[in-house]
């Protein structure tokens, strides 16, 4: 197995080549380390180094160590220097400008608020770390950017291909308290931010009188709606998210009771509260583009609903024998209860926790099952001698039905997310460009690489959960 395109590394170098700076030239040092990307601190080039390749510099305001008054000197890479950018204006930064604050010594990126206040402050959000902060206009500056040896304003630059959300999406952004996500609260996209920045606006219930609050956060924060399976019977211990206060809090079932209702605990209280199946969903986690289950949980059958509602009551009940023996009797354990049945002869996908192939999909049939895994021959990949197909013990993770089979009308469209089939297997990525009805680009977020297909090379992406196939969000498709 292999990536769609084993990804080319890019020169991490800055547009200054080695040479280009010579000693006393003032420059500015980019840090790349958690805690300081964004910062530039100001310096001047001491001369060349070889270890590593690049230079020594001598920092304008930062000392060798607490009460030295010896300038610190450092060795760097030349990709983290560049020139000093030239004077800025002094004009008042417009609301949602990206613009440089002076703190600590350092110029830090940010985005500003508005213009100077009467006192001649200005308040700049910082995306990353979502804090906002005060600065004399004096201690502010347009953000430039060093391309291609010239200074470009982020105004006048693309927004990245990366970028997975577009105005108007209707998206989820995290709510932290000590640095963990303790809720996601629902909200619009209302303006993307160069680089990675978003505007984002919450929606809050118009029947209580709010009207909608907005931040600029970085993507890192926020994720797309997650899918959402109708008609569930939650069990306890199950990871879930449960609807409170205007945002979805993580937190797990603690009990279950008559009629579909449940007791939640949130993960950062100890108080727990009783809803209603409606005001709950399952948890699931955005991670490298993928939605993961966290809870397995057993689909309600509407024909059976008196069972099921009789024995949530008898499992909340730890005393009664008797209901443990009629759950032992009458329902599936949770573990069993959305695994389709692989038997000999199934058409089945297989997928690989590896890395660089998460998001792949290969077909294969299943020749029998042992236990907890699957014997399965590959339909296209082969066995080391290149002649006969490879088969291969997996998991029942990592297995799932053949997706069915959904109909395109006129075309892909633009930001469709799909599976292109390439290298023998299905990769997910999303329709980057429509370049005809039968021709299409796709972009793969895991390599950041973007490639052609034709039509019958695609397909409309779906994720087995909760033992149905499901489409992605709408919010993904807009």
């Amino acid at each position: 197995m292999r990536p769609p395109r084993t990804p080319r590394r890019r020169d991490a170098a800055s547009p200054q080549t080695a040479g280009a700076f010579n000693p006393g030239d003032p420059v500015e040092v980019l840090p790349d380390e958690p805690g300081l990307r964004g910062a530039h601190f100001a310096a001047v080039v001491v001369g060349p180094s070889t270890k590593p390749r690049g230079y020594t510099v001598e920092y304008d305001a930062l000392l060798e160590s607490e009460g030295s008054d010896r300038k610190l000197r450092e060795a760097l890479p030349a990709r983290s220097l560049r020139p000093r950018p030239p004077p800025a204006s002094g004009e008042a930064p417009a609301a949602h400008a990206v613009v440089d604050a002076l703190h600590d010594d350092a110029w830090w990126l940010g985005v500003a608020l508005g213009g100077a206040d009467g006192a001649g402050k200005v308040k700049v959000c910082f995306p990353e770390t979502r804090e906002v902060m005060e600065f004399d206009a004096a201690d502010i500056r347009p953000h430039l950017e060093w391309a291609g040896g010239e200074w470009r304003s982020p105004d006048s630059m693309e927004i990245p291909k990366t970028m997975p959300y577009t105005k108007g999406m209707q998206i989820e952004v995290s709510k932290l308290e000590d640095d963990s996500v303790v809720a996601w609260l629902p909200a619009v996209v209302a303006k993307i931010i160069w680089k990675n920045n978003l505007l984002v606006e919450y929606t809050v219930s118009k029947s209580d009188g709010i009207a909608l609050s907005e931040e600029i956060v970085d993507v890192k924060h926020v994720r797309p709606c997650p899918p959402q399976a109708s008609a569930i019977r939650f069990c306890m211990n199950d990871e879930v998210e449960a609807f409170q206060g205007g945002g979805w809090w993580l937190g797990v079932i603690t009990d279950v009771h008559p009629e579909l209702k449940y007791t939640f605990k949130p993960a950062h209280l100890g108080v727990e509260v009783k809803l209603s199946q409606k005001l709950l969903r399952l948890r699931y986690d955005w991670v490298d583009g993928q939605w993961i289950q966290e809870s397995q949980v057993a689909l309600l059958d509407l024909t059976a609903e008196k069972t099921c509602t009789t024995s949530n009551h008898l499992v909340g009940d730890s005393q009664d024998v008797a209901g443990e023996e009629f759950i032992k009797h009458h329902l599936p354990p949770a573990d069993n209860a959305l695994k389709p049945k692989f038997t000999q002869g199934v058409k089945v996908e297989v997928c690989s926790d590896d890395e660089g192939f998460r998001g792949a999909w290969f077909e294969a049939t299943v020749l029998k099952s042992a236990g907890s895994k699957f014997l399965v021959e590959y339909a296209t990949l082969k066995a080391d001698d290149e002649t006969k197909p490879l088969t291969e013990a997996v998991e029942a993770r990592h297995i799932r039905p053949s997706p069915p089979h959904i109909p395109v009308v006129d075309g892909f469209k633009l930001l469709d997310e799909v599976d292109a089939f390439c290298n023998d297997g299905w990769w997910v990525g999303v329709v980057s460009k429509v370049i005809s009805n039968q021709k299409y680009m796709v972009y793969f977020r895991p390599w950041k690489e973007e490639m052609e297909f034709e039509h019958g090379q695609l397909r409309f992406h779906s994720d087995w959960m909760g033992g149905r196939w499901m489409r992605a969000s709408p919010a993904l498709e807009m």
